[in-house]
């Protein structure tokens, strides 16, 4: 046999080589074990982002990875340019053996992107990439591209493609704000953004009452909707635990949830709402690992005086952080009973919701479904309604079933402060204190709770200060009420055991000194809940100001606590900061 028929020979066994390794690889991609192994079709990725024109023809290298299309003839390659066909076998050695005699012309290509696209030479590169070469000579067709495409793109990557440059070009995003990234890696979500700005349309035309331009939607939307919710989300770093998705992604995601939330709790949840719920679900360090295990242990258990210590409370801000007029509880909880009591609550929640521009948040129990339709309870929401009118701010009243407390708890998650109706405070005995349902709550809840035995104008506040990190929650409260409400402060502090507390009053000072507030400051020896009432009723304070439950469940159990005597005592609203 002569050396060509030599190297036909040793051509012919690289063909069924490569078919081989076609096959392993369409196999793998149908088992879902890498992409889709399909080059490319010029003319649907033309007809879906290619413009018009054409750039001049030249005659370069290119590499050989880029080339992952072809005009025509897509189904005979796979995307590594391997043959797919056993009738390609007599075409493909005989270019095999040309490239070892006498090499090969260049190849004809158009370039997308930075994509290349065979128009002559299919069986050339399928040869010369089996064969390890890195570039090919070709002449290249340039059409220009309106978005970005690259060699790593599949059929899914260009439907995305498809679709993001329509949109593009509907909405005049890219001339309006080419440095905006609205990428997306899921086909269909570029529907989803439309629908997304149709229905913002829908209700700034609403709320304006007129016909809204639809590029002028797009803005608002962009403005008002996107960019503060992708703000969110890099505050958050949602996308830590999805690097593969992209910020719209995650926008599309959280507005998901944020719907499904809305349905499911009843009210109109905000963007941070939904993406701090996110963030609380896919947050999995240790330590949160354990607090919920803990939290487990308590539904459990739910003997009152084993349950674990209070969950730290993550309402404060420091006072730099918040903006001009931004406030503390934009959102406000009062569980409502429909008795008298209920509704001074309801009452001091209103009050409250004035001062800080909130939405209230009503929520009533009931045992069982057949009492949702009820008399009492549409009486109740027409109340509520009726309150809410009175006192020109928002709310709206929601319907559970089930335990009252657990149902309040559950609820307040979602608020930043809960107006509770004070009907059985804490007893004075052990027993009292376990069976008491108020202290439960108190000791478990994650916001500040206002607790209302009276109600008052809430002028002149007694802040009870001991230099425990719940106390320091109640001086910070005690120095935003004061600049943001104009409250006055009376600080009262207790001298009990040690001379380190005598030094109480001084830290309290210090700080609303920092913060420009003015306050009359009282220190007392002896028990601080007597202090604590005593001086609120000789200064004329109508609320007192103080910290939750900080020592461990049992002792204070046994001992009971300043504000267990407070609540019993006191007969204006107490604050507890948790």
């Amino acid at each position: 046999m002569d050396d060509n028929g030599t190297s036909f020979s040793s051509a012919v066994t690289d063909f069924r080589r490569a078919r081989r390794r076609a096959d392993m690889q369409e196999i793998l991609a149908r088992l879902g074990g890498g992409k889709r192994s399909r080059l490319l079709s010029f003319e649907k990725v033309r007809r879906s982002i290619a413009e018009e024109r054409l750039l001049p023809r030249v005659l370069c290298n290119i590499p050989m990875d880029a080339i992952v299309g072809s005009v025509g003839r897509y189904e005979d390659f796979n995307r590594q340019f391997l043959p797919r066909q056993e009738a390609q076998l007599g075409r493909w050695a005989r270019v095999r053996t040309a490239f070892e005699y006498s090499g090969l012309p260049p190849i004809e290509v158009y370039k997308i992107g930075e994509v290349y696209f065979v128009l002559d030479g299919h069986h050339r590169v399928s040869v010369a990439r089996q064969l390890g070469a890195k570039e090919i000579e070709a002449y290249v067709t340039e059409i220009p591209s309106k978005v970005p495409l690259s060699p790593e793109d599949d059929a899914d990557d260009l439907i995305i493609k498809t679709e993001q440059a329509r949109f593009l070009e509907d909405t005049r995003l890219a001339e309006l704000h080419p440095e905006v990234d609205l990428s997306v890696t899921t086909p269909g979500r570029y529907e989803q953004l439309r629908e997304h700005i149709a229905a913002h349309r829908y209700f700034m035309g609403l709320d304006q009452k007129r016909e809204v331009g639809y590029e002028e939607a797009v803005q608002h939307w962009l403005n008002e909707v996107y960019f503060p919710a992708i703000a969110v989300i890099r505050r958050l770093d949602l996308l830590r635990d999805f690097p593969k998705r992209t910020e719209t992604d995650i926008y599309l995601w959280l507005m998901k949830h944020r719907a499904e939330l809305t349905k499911q709790l009843g009210w109109d949840l905000g963007t941070e709402e939904a993406a701090a719920h996110l963030w609380n679900r896919l947050y999995t360090k240790p330590r949160r690992l354990w607090e919920r295990f803990r939290r487990f242990l308590s539904r459990v258990f739910p003997i009152k005086a084993l349950q674990m210590s209070p969950v730290p409370t993550e309402w404060r801000l420091s006072r730099g952080m918040l903006r001009a007029g931004e406030r503390l509880f934009p959102r406000i909880l009062v569980p409502i009973s429909g008795e008298d009591v209920s509704w001074m609550a309801v009452d001091m929640a209103t009050l409250v919701g004035q001062r800080e521009q909130s939405e209230l948040r009503g929520v009533h129990v009931v045992n069982s479904d057949d009492k949702k339709d009820s008399a009492k309870v549409e009486g109740i929401r027409e109340e509520f309604k009726k309150r809410l009118a009175k006192a020109g701010i928002r709310g709206r009243l929601v319907l559970e079933q089930g335990n009252i407390s657990r149902r309040v708890e559950a609820r307040s998650h979602w608020s930043d402060l809960v107006v509770l109706h004070l009907k059985h405070p804490p007893g004075d005995q052990p027993m009292q204190r376990l069976l008491s349902g108020l202290r439960a709550f108190l000791q478990r809840s994650p916001r500040p709770a206002l607790v209302v035995g009276q109600t008052s104008p809430m002028k002149h506040a007694l802040l009870a200060y001991d230099g425990s990190h719940k106390a320091n929650e109640a001086l910070y409260l005690a120095a935003y009420l004061a600049g943001g409400w104009g409250t006055q402060i009376t600080v009262v502090t207790s001298v009990e055991k040690s001379l380190r507390e005598g030094l109480n009053l001084q830290k309290a000072k210090g700080y609303l000194v920092s913060q420009k507030v003015e306050a009359n400051y009282i220190q007392r020896r002896g028990p601080a809940g007597p202090a604590v009432v005593s001086e609120a009723t000789q200064n004329g304070c109508d609320f007192v100001l103080i910290g939750g439950y900080g020592q461990a469940p049992l002792i204070e159990l046994m001992r009971g606590s300043t504000l267990d005597y407070v609540l019993r005592e006191f007969r204006g609203p107490v604050w507890v900061c948790s």
